[in-house]
């Protein structure tokens, strides 16, 4: 896990999400308008939020709301670790200012299911809400009903949230946290996103492989071939580069992507003879990295020369 330190935040996580979020991006325009308001506000709750990208969509949620009990943010955050198999890339963020038009802050990797196991072992019970309209403040319980009209005597209704019963052990637990996220090695984000490319690369060869694997007989139309349909979401998400190395870490030699007639997306073809408990091709190591390499080798301090013992002098 990394952290990623003084960071264009909305880009970041602009980036992030291109490579895992095939439908309903248009959250993120949700996320960005929660992000632009956090970076307006003066209270520094509003700027630590949990963000999350999903294969179908994304959520910014703040962080304090997460780690109470029976929110919307704490079941929105604990529901894709126990109700699906989503691949849920997830991060901590903090808003740290504005400069020159854009929000910075920091952004820190989280593993998103061990972190949604922590929410779900320390969160803290919340049985209050604040109704909080535009001059003044107003408290009831979390189980009452309430409606987003004026107050007679507050004015405009602006938004709820919910009241820790102990807010001193709510703040222990959030500052537990950033401390425990400060200890994350520093990152650099075009490495993470270009990690990211290669994960999500590797991610869908095996999962095809597998699919192979799994097969009892040729499944084709004419009983030729094994085929096994390459997923959608990578379709839609992957360069065409991306695609190429695909097909080049997938050991078979009779493999072939092909559309199918009365079958929607585009399928990976075997022959029926082909030996499918092969393991994938390591896949090739980006320019990118080799350079980085290169540089890396070339700033390491060079060892001094061992020097020869001199035979021809002793006696």
């Amino acid at each position: 896990m990394k952290k990623f330190e003084n960071v264009d935040v909305i880009d970041t996580l602009q980036q992030i999400m291109r490579h895992n979020t095939a439908y309903y991006r248009n959250d993120f325009d949700i996320d960005k308008r929660i992000l632009t308001r956090a970076a307006q506000s003066s209270s520094p709750e509003d700027k630590a939020f949990l963000w999350m990208s999903r294969p179908a969509g994304t959520h910014c949620l703040r962080e304090r709301d997460v780690f109470l009990k029976d929110t919307r943010e704490y079941n929105t955050f604990r529901f894709y670790a126990e109700q699906t198999n989503d691949k849920v890339l997830a991060y901590a963020v903090t808003i740290t200012g504005i400069k020159d038009g854009k929000i910075m802050g920091n952004v820190y990797e989280l593993d998103y299911r061990e972190q949604a196991q922590k929410v779900f072992r320390e969160a803290l019970p919340a049985d209050t809400h604040a109704l909080i309209y535009e001059n003044g403040t107003r408290h009831q319980p979390a189980n009452y009903q309430f409606d987003a009209q004026p107050d007679k005597d507050f004015g405009k209704f602006e938004r709820f949230e919910a009241v820790p019963n102990d807010p001193d052990a709510l703040q222990d637990l959030l500052r537990s946290e950033r401390q425990a996220r400060e200890q994350l090695a520093p990152g650099d984000v075009r490495s993470h996103v270009a990690e990211l490319s290669d994960r999500k690369v590797v991610d869908e060869a095996q999962r095809i492989a597998d699919a192979f694997q799994k097969l009892s007989a040729p499944n084709s139309p004419n009983k030729t071939h094994f085929m096994v349909e390459v997923s959608q979401a990578f379709l839609f998400l992957a360069s065409s580069k991306e695609q190429e190395r695909l097909q080049a870490m997938l050991p078979y030699k009779s493999l072939y992507l092909s559309g199918m007639k009365d079958k929607r997306g585009i399928y990976a073809l075997i022959s029926k003879d082909e030996n499918r408990s092969l393991p994938l091709r390591q896949p090739r190591r980006s320019v990118r990295s080799q350079l980085k390499d290169g540089q890396e080798k070339a700033a390491a301090p060079k060892k001094a020369a061992t020097k020869k013992k001199n035979n021809d002098l002793e006696v």
